[in-house]
């Protein structure tokens, strides 16, 4: 068997530990969505227990659905207020916004460190501003920061951007 020469930016605990805070997240997302009659079905795959996972074209989470409308949704999960998303996701989010021809909106959920909500925010792709950040995040991953006054993920201001 051949051995594989590269070393991977995060440890498979890393990568896992992020994954439940974000599974805390889109708990809480989902269960806030069914509260207000907004429909969502799964649209990007998660493939946290592949054997190699390695970068690829980024999916958002769900597809929203309300009344006639459809949106994108990701989840992202904070805990800190600081409303960072990797550049290449962005990037992905943009050509799906634009292919579809649908909004996508980032759902950001900040936890403390009992991993308690303490926040609630939204920012839409095309909508929010960001700006690229020039160094290098602790994984070794491109970032963008959205601006910091984003609005509370609330049910009005999320069928507001349908």
């Amino acid at each position: 068997m051949k051995n594989l020469n590269f070393n991977p930016a995060k440890s498979g605990k890393e990568f896992h530990k992020n994954y439940k805070l974000h599974d805390s997240a889109a708990f809480l997302g989902e269960s806030l969505l069914t509260q207000w009659g907004i429909d969502f079905i799964e649209f990007g795959k998660d493939k946290r227990y592949s054997r190699v996972w390695e970068k690829g074209e980024d999916k958002p989470d769900v597809i929203l659905k309300y009344r006639d409308k459809n949106a994108f949704l990701d989840w992202k999960s904070k805990h800190q207020p600081i409303w960072k998303l990797n550049e290449r996701a962005i990037i992905a989010y943009e050509r799906w916004s634009k292919k579809y021809k649908i909004p996508v909106i980032i759902a950001f959920f900040v936890f403390n460190e009992s991993n308690q909500l303490t926040d609630r925010r939204l920012a839409v792709i095309g909508i929010n501003k960001y700006l690229s950040i020039n160094n290098l995040e602790w994984d070794r991953n491109k970032v963008v920061e959205f601006e910091k006054n984003l609005p509370k993920f609330t049910k009005g201001n999320l069928i507001e951007v349908f």
